[in-house]
Order: C-alpha cells, then structure tokens, then sequence
C-alpha cells in the first residue's frame, strides 16, 4: 500500500477543504493505505477537541465523523509547532492521536509520501 500525507493549511473559513481533507485521508485509511495528516496554519485549530464538529460543507458531508474515523483507526494528527502556538493551542488538549511537530518532520514526511494539500 501507499503512504499518503494530507496537509490542511484551511481553517473554519473554509469548511470545504476542511472538510474534504479528512474526508479523502478517511477513505485512504478505509483503503489500507499508511496515512498521516500534517495540521498547519488555520488548519492546527482541528487538533482541539470539538473543533471539527462546527464544519460542514455545502454537499452535506461533515466533517467530525471522518476525524474520528481517522482517530479511531490510530492516524498520527501533526500540527505544525510555530502554528500550534501563536493560536494558544496546548498540546495536552490535542485530540487523541495529534502532537506537534516541526517543518522538518513535514519536509521528511512529504519525501517519501503522496502528498495532498487542502
């Protein structure tokens, strides 16, 4: 199987990207494939617990069940260090699976993975 990244620079201002990221890492996961989603940007905001649910996009689709698909199935959520703390988001208070991370893990990631940007 593939190793795939999906990175999400989207925040709530853009429920559709948002919500389309977890969507598509939700079915690479569903697919076998070694998946992990890198949070930068407006994007960290969906490390907080609670966040994804206030997104939905124009199809109906939302994106809180693909998130906790993608937890549920043990999907490493990085979020980007600089990102994390300079929108006061705390680490202990991340959804399960999600810790921070620096570019250079991103860069090494993006390496060796399919890489898809939201």
């Amino acid at each position: 199987m593939a190793k795939f990244l999906f990175v999400l620079s989207r925040g709530l201002e853009d429920p559709s990207r948002a919500t389309r990221c977890m969507q598509l890492a939700a079915f690479a996961k569903r697919a076998g494939h070694d998946v992990t989603v890198f949070l930068v940007d407006d994007g960290a905001v969906f490390a907080k617990p609670g966040i994804a649910a206030l997104v939905s996009c124009p199809t109906g689709d939302k994106m809180q069940p693909y998130v906790d698909e993608l937890v549920a199935a043990d999907t490493p959520f990085l979020v980007c260090t600089p990102c994390a703390i300079s929108r006061q988001l705390d680490e202990k208070e991340f959804i399960e699976g999600a810790y921070l991370e620096t570019a250079k893990t991103l860069i090494a990631l993006a390496a060796d993975s399919k890489v898809f940007t939201f």
